[in-house]
Protein backbone atom coordinates (compact mmCIF):
# COMPACT_ATOMS: atom_id res chain seq x y z
CA UNK A 1 0.00 0.00 0.00
CA UNK A 2 1.19 3.28 -0.88
CA UNK A 3 2.50 5.73 1.94
CA UNK A 4 0.42 9.39 2.64
CA UNK A 5 1.53 12.26 -0.25
CA UNK A 6 2.59 14.12 2.44
CA UNK A 7 5.19 11.33 3.97
CA UNK A 8 8.90 11.88 1.86
CA UNK A 9 9.99 8.19 1.33
CA UNK A 10 12.44 7.02 -1.89
CA UNK A 11 9.73 5.27 -4.51
CA UNK A 12 11.21 1.84 -3.47
CA UNK A 13 11.76 -0.07 -0.92
CA UNK A 14 15.32 -0.19 0.70
CA UNK A 15 14.57 -4.28 0.84
CA UNK A 16 12.95 -6.61 -1.27
CA UNK A 17 10.50 -9.61 0.59
CA UNK A 18 12.46 -12.37 -0.28
CA UNK A 19 15.26 -11.73 1.94
CA UNK A 20 18.09 -9.55 3.62
CA UNK A 21 19.91 -8.40 0.34
CA UNK A 22 20.51 -4.41 -0.39
CA UNK A 23 19.97 -4.44 -4.20
CA UNK A 24 19.38 -0.61 -4.70
CA UNK A 25 21.56 1.00 -2.29
CA UNK A 26 24.16 1.20 -4.72
CA UNK A 27 23.21 -0.54 -8.47
CA UNK A 28 26.50 -0.96 -9.34
CA UNK A 29 27.77 -3.16 -6.60
CA UNK A 30 27.84 -6.35 -4.53
CA UNK A 31 26.92 -5.88 -1.30
CA UNK A 32 31.06 -7.01 -0.09
CA UNK A 33 31.97 -4.78 -2.73
CA UNK A 34 29.82 -1.94 -1.00
CA UNK A 35 30.89 -2.55 2.55
CA UNK A 36 34.41 -2.31 0.94
CA UNK A 37 33.53 1.46 -0.54
CA UNK A 38 32.04 2.22 2.64
CA UNK A 39 35.13 1.89 4.51
CA UNK A 40 37.25 3.68 1.98
CA UNK A 41 34.62 6.19 1.60
CA UNK A 42 35.21 6.82 5.16
CA UNK A 43 39.00 6.73 6.00
CA UNK A 44 38.60 9.45 3.01
CA UNK A 45 36.80 11.55 4.52
CA UNK A 46 39.19 11.93 7.30
CA UNK A 47 41.82 12.05 5.28
CA UNK A 48 40.36 14.94 3.61
CA UNK A 49 39.64 16.85 6.84
CA UNK A 50 43.14 16.20 8.46
CA UNK A 51 44.24 17.91 5.28
CA UNK A 52 41.94 20.70 5.89
CA UNK A 53 40.40 19.50 2.23
CA UNK A 54 37.03 19.97 1.81
CA UNK A 55 34.47 18.87 -0.50
CA UNK A 56 36.85 16.52 -1.53
CA UNK A 57 35.52 12.81 -0.15
CA UNK A 58 33.35 10.91 -1.90
CA UNK A 59 30.31 10.13 1.02
CA UNK A 60 28.66 6.58 0.10
CA UNK A 61 25.56 8.35 -0.92
CA UNK A 62 27.04 10.79 -2.94
CA UNK A 63 27.06 8.29 -6.30
CA UNK A 64 30.33 8.73 -9.23
CA UNK A 65 27.47 9.23 -12.18
CA UNK A 66 26.88 12.75 -10.62
CA UNK A 67 28.44 14.86 -13.67
CA UNK A 68 31.62 16.86 -12.85
CA UNK A 69 30.52 20.40 -14.17
CA UNK A 70 26.72 21.38 -14.20
CA UNK A 71 25.26 24.41 -17.07
CA UNK A 72 21.85 25.18 -17.01
CA UNK A 73 21.41 24.41 -20.76
CA UNK A 74 17.70 25.56 -21.11
CA UNK A 75 17.81 28.99 -21.10
CA UNK A 76 21.40 29.66 -22.09
CA UNK A 77 22.77 30.40 -18.94
CA UNK A 78 26.54 31.01 -17.97
CA UNK A 79 26.13 29.96 -14.55
CA UNK A 80 28.70 26.80 -13.85
CA UNK A 81 29.02 24.98 -10.60
CA UNK A 82 30.28 21.64 -9.79
CA UNK A 83 26.88 19.12 -8.59
CA UNK A 84 29.02 17.41 -5.65
CA UNK A 85 29.10 20.92 -4.14
CA UNK A 86 25.49 21.92 -3.88
CA UNK A 87 23.64 18.43 -4.65
CA UNK A 88 20.63 20.19 -3.91
CA UNK A 89 21.07 22.93 -6.30
CA UNK A 90 21.96 20.38 -8.74
CA UNK A 91 19.06 17.87 -8.51
CA UNK A 92 16.41 20.85 -8.15
CA UNK A 93 17.61 22.02 -12.03
CA UNK A 94 18.97 18.42 -13.86
CA UNK A 95 15.37 17.15 -12.88
CA UNK A 96 12.73 20.68 -13.04
CA UNK A 97 10.03 20.05 -15.35
CA UNK A 98 8.55 23.59 -14.03
CA UNK A 99 8.27 24.46 -17.72
CA UNK A 100 5.36 21.72 -18.30
CA UNK A 101 4.31 22.31 -14.57
CA UNK A 102 3.28 25.80 -15.84
CA UNK A 103 1.47 25.00 -18.74
CA UNK A 104 -0.65 21.76 -17.18
CA UNK A 105 -3.91 22.97 -17.42
CA UNK A 106 -3.33 23.08 -21.34
CA UNK A 107 -1.02 19.93 -21.45
CA UNK A 108 -4.21 17.87 -22.83
CA UNK A 109 -3.50 20.00 -26.48
CA UNK A 110 -0.10 18.13 -26.69
CA UNK A 111 -0.69 14.39 -24.79
CA UNK A 112 -2.76 12.27 -23.24
CA UNK A 113 -3.02 11.30 -19.25
CA UNK A 114 -1.61 7.16 -20.26
CA UNK A 115 1.80 5.99 -19.40
CA UNK A 116 4.58 6.55 -22.35
CA UNK A 117 4.98 3.63 -24.59
CA UNK A 118 7.89 0.95 -24.30
CA UNK A 119 11.14 1.53 -26.10
CA UNK A 120 10.71 -1.46 -28.51
CA UNK A 121 7.45 -0.04 -29.70
CA UNK A 122 8.67 3.36 -30.15
CA UNK A 123 11.15 1.25 -32.01
CA UNK A 124 8.50 -0.21 -33.91
CA UNK A 125 7.23 3.28 -35.22
CA UNK A 126 10.32 4.32 -36.81
CA UNK A 127 11.06 7.15 -33.78
CA UNK A 128 15.03 7.81 -33.32
CA UNK A 129 15.43 7.34 -29.58
CA UNK A 130 17.64 10.50 -28.74
CA UNK A 131 19.76 11.17 -25.69
CA UNK A 132 18.36 14.33 -24.04
CA UNK A 133 20.08 15.92 -20.40
CA UNK A 134 17.06 18.19 -20.12
CA UNK A 135 14.40 16.77 -18.24
CA UNK A 136 11.35 18.85 -19.56
CA UNK A 137 12.34 17.39 -22.93
CA UNK A 138 12.14 13.58 -21.32
CA UNK A 139 9.54 11.74 -23.59
CA UNK A 140 8.80 14.68 -25.64
CA UNK A 141 8.47 13.70 -29.77
CA UNK A 142 8.52 15.08 -32.97
CA UNK A 143 8.41 13.31 -36.70
CA UNK A 144 11.87 12.11 -36.26
CA UNK A 145 12.94 11.87 -32.97
CA UNK A 146 11.72 10.56 -29.67
CA UNK A 147 13.75 12.22 -26.60
CA UNK A 148 14.52 10.55 -23.43
CA UNK A 149 16.62 11.56 -20.18
CA UNK A 150 19.06 8.49 -19.15
CA UNK A 151 18.56 7.88 -15.45
CA UNK A 152 21.48 8.28 -13.37
CA UNK A 153 22.32 5.85 -10.85
CA UNK A 154 21.95 8.34 -8.03
CA UNK A 155 18.14 7.74 -8.47
CA UNK A 156 18.78 4.17 -7.87
CA UNK A 157 20.51 4.79 -4.58
CA UNK A 158 18.11 4.57 -1.62
CA UNK A 159 20.82 6.11 0.68
CA UNK A 160 21.05 9.29 -1.60
CA UNK A 161 17.61 9.86 -1.81
CA UNK A 162 16.90 9.07 1.62
CA UNK A 163 20.21 11.91 2.61
CA UNK A 164 19.56 14.88 -0.48
CA UNK A 165 16.20 14.26 -2.04
CA UNK A 166 13.64 13.06 1.43
CA UNK A 167 14.79 15.48 3.65
CA UNK A 168 11.83 17.68 5.03
CA UNK A 169 14.27 21.04 4.20
CA UNK A 170 14.90 19.50 0.84
CA UNK A 171 12.22 20.99 -2.31
CA UNK A 172 8.89 19.20 -2.54
CA UNK A 173 9.11 19.96 -6.37
CA UNK A 174 12.52 18.19 -6.78
CA UNK A 175 10.66 15.25 -4.82
CA UNK A 176 8.09 15.07 -7.03
CA UNK A 177 10.08 15.42 -10.10
CA UNK A 178 12.25 12.71 -9.16
CA UNK A 179 9.49 9.97 -8.42
CA UNK A 180 8.03 10.43 -11.80
CA UNK A 181 10.91 10.29 -13.41
CA UNK A 182 11.66 6.86 -12.05
CA UNK A 183 7.99 5.93 -12.99
CA UNK A 184 8.61 6.70 -16.22
CA UNK A 185 11.27 4.32 -16.76
CA UNK A 186 8.98 1.63 -15.15
CA UNK A 187 7.04 2.37 -18.19
CA UNK A 188 9.65 2.51 -20.95
CA UNK A 189 11.28 -0.92 -19.93
CA UNK A 190 8.38 -3.28 -19.58
CA UNK A 191 10.53 -5.90 -21.32
CA UNK A 192 13.78 -7.92 -21.99
CA UNK A 193 14.03 -6.03 -25.10
CA UNK A 194 13.19 -2.56 -24.29
CA UNK A 195 15.88 -3.10 -21.48
CA UNK A 196 18.53 -3.92 -23.94
CA UNK A 197 17.36 -0.68 -26.06
CA UNK A 198 18.29 1.30 -23.45
CA UNK A 199 21.11 -0.38 -22.34
CA UNK A 200 22.67 0.18 -26.44
CA UNK A 201 21.47 3.92 -26.06
CA UNK A 202 23.19 4.59 -23.15
CA UNK A 203 19.80 5.20 -21.09
CA UNK A 204 20.75 3.25 -17.92
CA UNK A 205 24.27 3.01 -15.91
CA UNK A 206 26.50 0.61 -17.41
CA UNK A 207 26.44 -2.46 -14.43
CA UNK A 208 22.74 -2.25 -14.19
CA UNK A 209 21.64 -6.23 -14.58
CA UNK A 210 17.62 -7.49 -16.19
CA UNK A 211 17.89 -9.57 -13.02
CA UNK A 212 18.23 -5.98 -10.61
CA UNK A 213 15.97 -3.79 -12.96
CA UNK A 214 13.19 -6.58 -12.53
CA UNK A 215 13.69 -6.57 -8.51
CA UNK A 216 13.99 -2.83 -8.67
CA UNK A 217 10.41 -1.80 -10.42
CA UNK A 218 8.77 -4.90 -8.47
CA UNK A 219 10.10 -2.58 -5.57
CA UNK A 220 8.42 0.56 -7.18
CA UNK A 221 5.50 -1.15 -7.47
CA UNK A 222 5.41 -2.47 -4.08
CA UNK A 223 6.28 1.29 -2.55
CA UNK A 224 4.14 3.20 -4.98
CA UNK A 225 0.69 0.31 -4.53
CA UNK A 226 -1.40 2.11 -7.51
CA UNK A 227 0.53 2.65 -10.26
CA UNK A 228 -2.61 3.66 -12.38
CA UNK A 229 -3.47 6.76 -9.59
CA UNK A 230 0.41 7.10 -8.32
CA UNK A 231 0.86 9.50 -5.81
CA UNK A 232 3.41 12.54 -4.91
CA UNK A 233 4.61 12.72 -8.59
CA UNK A 234 5.01 16.13 -10.59
CA UNK A 235 1.93 17.39 -12.73
CA UNK A 236 3.91 16.20 -15.91
CA UNK A 237 4.20 13.09 -15.10
CA UNK A 238 0.31 12.73 -14.75
CA UNK A 239 0.86 13.11 -18.61
CA UNK A 240 2.93 9.90 -21.39
CA UNK A 241 4.37 11.69 -24.60
CA UNK A 242 4.16 15.27 -25.42
CA UNK A 243 4.28 16.24 -29.04
CA UNK A 244 6.34 19.02 -29.76
CA UNK A 245 5.04 20.36 -32.30
CA UNK A 246 2.17 21.12 -30.04
CA UNK A 247 4.13 22.32 -27.10
CA UNK A 248 5.20 25.20 -29.37
CA UNK A 249 1.74 26.08 -30.11
CA UNK A 250 1.04 26.24 -26.43
CA UNK A 251 3.79 28.61 -25.62
CA UNK A 252 3.49 30.63 -28.54
CA UNK A 253 -0.19 30.95 -27.84
CA UNK A 254 -0.29 30.88 -24.16
CA UNK A 255 -1.11 34.08 -22.45
CA UNK A 256 1.11 33.22 -19.30
CA UNK A 257 4.31 32.87 -21.91
CA UNK A 258 6.89 35.51 -21.74
CA UNK A 259 7.94 37.47 -25.00
CA UNK A 260 11.13 35.13 -25.50
CA UNK A 261 8.89 31.74 -25.21
CA UNK A 262 6.87 33.15 -28.08
CA UNK A 263 9.53 33.70 -30.24
CA UNK A 264 11.54 30.13 -29.81
CA UNK A 265 8.46 27.96 -28.78
CA UNK A 266 9.34 25.20 -26.69
CA UNK A 267 12.38 24.04 -28.05
CA UNK A 268 14.52 26.50 -30.76
CA UNK A 269 15.79 24.20 -33.24
CA UNK A 270 16.61 26.30 -35.67
CA UNK A 271 20.36 27.05 -36.87
CA UNK A 272 19.57 29.20 -39.61
CA UNK A 273 17.25 31.31 -40.61
CA UNK A 274 16.66 29.37 -43.63
CA UNK A 275 15.90 25.90 -41.39
CA UNK A 276 13.36 28.42 -39.77
CA UNK A 277 11.51 29.01 -43.49
CA UNK A 278 11.61 26.20 -45.24
CA UNK A 279 10.06 24.14 -42.00
CA UNK A 280 7.42 26.97 -41.32
CA UNK A 281 6.30 27.88 -44.88
CA UNK A 282 6.53 24.51 -46.14
CA UNK A 283 2.42 24.67 -45.79
CA UNK A 284 2.60 27.41 -48.89
CA UNK A 285 3.76 24.66 -51.73
CA UNK A 286 1.15 22.99 -51.47
CA UNK A 287 -1.14 26.04 -51.03
CA UNK A 288 -0.15 27.60 -54.59
CA UNK A 289 0.15 24.26 -55.89
CA UNK A 290 -3.94 23.84 -54.95
CA UNK A 291 -4.19 27.48 -56.62
CA UNK A 292 -2.47 26.94 -59.93
CA UNK A 293 -4.43 23.81 -60.43
CA UNK A 294 -7.98 26.09 -59.61
CA UNK A 295 -7.06 28.62 -61.82
CA UNK A 296 -6.05 26.33 -64.58
CA UNK A 297 -9.60 24.63 -63.98
CA UNK A 298 -11.34 28.04 -64.16
CA UNK A 299 -9.33 29.14 -67.71
CA UNK A 300 -10.76 26.02 -69.12
CA UNK A 301 -14.50 26.34 -67.51
CA UNK A 302 -14.23 29.62 -68.86
CA UNK A 303 -13.98 28.12 -72.61
CA UNK A 304 -16.71 26.08 -72.19
CA UNK A 305 -20.22 27.21 -73.68
CA UNK A 306 -21.76 25.71 -69.96
CA UNK A 307 -19.67 28.33 -67.60
CA UNK A 308 -18.84 31.18 -70.54
CA UNK A 309 -21.49 33.48 -69.40
CA UNK A 310 -22.10 31.53 -65.92
CA UNK A 311 -22.02 34.76 -63.65
CA UNK A 312 -21.43 33.04 -60.26
CA UNK A 313 -18.42 31.05 -62.09
CA UNK A 314 -17.10 34.27 -63.54
CA UNK A 315 -17.48 36.62 -60.08
CA UNK A 316 -15.34 33.07 -58.65
CA UNK A 317 -12.56 33.15 -61.23
CA UNK A 318 -12.56 36.86 -60.73
CA UNK A 319 -11.74 36.45 -57.03
CA UNK A 320 -9.34 33.81 -57.14
CA UNK A 321 -7.59 35.36 -59.92
CA UNK A 322 -7.60 38.42 -57.55
CA UNK A 323 -6.32 36.10 -54.51
CA UNK A 324 -3.69 34.41 -56.35
CA UNK A 325 -2.20 37.91 -56.98
CA UNK A 326 -2.01 39.09 -53.52
CA UNK A 327 -1.27 36.04 -51.67
CA UNK A 328 2.52 35.98 -52.73
CA UNK A 329 3.03 39.77 -52.19
CA UNK A 330 1.07 39.48 -48.72
CA UNK A 331 3.30 35.84 -47.93
CA UNK A 332 6.11 38.03 -49.18
CA UNK A 333 5.49 41.26 -46.70
CA UNK A 334 4.96 38.47 -44.37
CA UNK A 335 8.30 36.81 -44.32
CA UNK A 336 9.97 39.83 -44.88
CA UNK A 337 8.55 41.16 -41.91
CA UNK A 338 9.58 37.53 -39.88
CA UNK A 339 13.43 37.67 -41.24
CA UNK A 340 13.88 41.84 -40.07
CA UNK A 341 11.71 40.81 -36.31
CA UNK A 342 14.16 37.45 -35.85
CA UNK A 343 17.23 39.30 -37.13
CA UNK A 344 16.34 42.25 -34.68
CA UNK A 345 15.74 39.99 -31.36
CA UNK A 346 18.74 37.82 -31.64
CA UNK A 347 20.91 40.85 -32.48
CA UNK A 348 19.55 42.28 -29.40
CA UNK A 349 20.05 38.95 -27.50
CA UNK A 350 23.68 38.97 -28.75
CA UNK A 351 24.11 42.52 -27.48
CA UNK A 352 22.50 41.61 -24.02
CA UNK A 353 24.94 38.77 -23.31
CA UNK A 354 27.76 41.27 -24.64
CA UNK A 355 26.88 43.56 -22.25
CA UNK A 356 26.25 41.36 -19.41
CA UNK A 357 29.98 39.72 -19.75
CA UNK A 358 31.26 43.25 -19.76
CA UNK A 359 29.70 43.87 -16.49
CA UNK A 360 30.65 40.83 -15.27
CA UNK A 361 34.33 41.43 -16.56
CA UNK A 362 34.42 44.97 -14.34
CA UNK A 363 32.81 43.95 -11.62
CA UNK A 364 36.08 40.66 -11.40
CA UNK A 365 38.29 43.17 -12.33
CA UNK A 366 36.77 45.74 -9.59
CA UNK A 367 36.79 42.75 -6.97
CA UNK A 368 40.23 42.19 -7.88
CA UNK A 369 41.71 45.14 -7.48
CA UNK A 370 40.26 45.54 -4.36
CA UNK A 371 41.89 42.59 -3.09
CA UNK A 372 45.00 43.53 -4.20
Amino acid sequence: MGLPATQKEPPFLARVSTGNKLPFTDPVRSDAEHSVSHTEAQTAAKMGTQNGVQGQSRELSDPTDLCPIYIDAKYWSCETFRPRENIPDFLARDLSVRRLDDIYDALWWAGRQAPPRPLHRLKMLGRKITVAEQADLHLVWSAESFFVKPLPGFLLDYSFWKQHICKDEHSQETYESARGFVLSYVWLIRHRSDFEIAKNEWLLPDDLTWPKWKEFVHSVWDHFGDLNNPHSISKRYRYGELRISRLDQICRLSPKSSFNLRVQGYLYSYSSYGGFFRREFAWLIVAFAYLSIVLTAMQVGLTTAQLRDNGGFNRASYGFAVTSIMLPAIVSAIGLGLYVGLWAYHVSTTISAWLGGRTSEKYSSNNNSASG
